[in-house]
């Protein structure tokens, strides 16, 4: 019997099972922090912010359902859920796409877009005391590189066809 605990001990401590666990843990910090200090000082929540952004971000100003979708941690369930509550707050607007009803495109309204800009300045203030104060630039950098190589799809699917 103390073999075996010894042995799911080295499991349970085994590298890869750590850097998961850390890394869910250090998202999760982090994310209640910087949802927290959204709301309180933009009244909106973080998962509100992080669709804007995204469609921000877009080329042309909007995109599909299904492409904040997949940007997001949402089910498309989840989505449709949370860009109701979005256009009752009046921060984006629905619109058929012309060539294929099952299409449905987001975009951000006026009222979005300064929500949106008022909402970066607290966040960039909170990133500022949650990552900044604490990692330097070089820290940062790598952080992000290898958190972009974890997020790539193409690496995500190939590691779970070696499987």
């Amino acid at each position: 019997m103390t073999e075996t605990l010894s042995n799911c001990d080295q499991v349970v401590n085994d590298e890869r099972i750590m850097l998961l666990s850390l890394l869910s843990e250090s998202a999760a910090r982090l994310q209640r922090a910087a949802g927290e200090a959204m709301e309180e000082q933009s009244g909106i929540p973080l998962a509100f912010y992080e669709v804007m952004v995204r469609i921000r971000r877009s080329q042309s100003g909007r995109l599909t359902m299904s492409e904040v979708a997949k940007e997001t941690v949402y089910s498309s369930g989840g989505m449709t859920r949370l860009i109701d509550r979005m256009v009752e707050a009046g921060f984006v607007d629905r619109g058929n796409c012309p060539t294929d009803r099952r299409t449905v495109y987001v975009a951000l309204t006026p009222a979005g877009i300064s929500q949106l800009e008022q909402a970066t300045a607290v966040h960039l203030e909170q990133l500022d005391y949650l990552l900044s104060a604490r990692l330097s630039c070089d820290e940062r950098t790598s952080l992000l590189a290898l958190l972009l190589k974890l997020t790539e799809t193409s690496s995500i699917e190939t590691s779970l066809r070696r499987d």
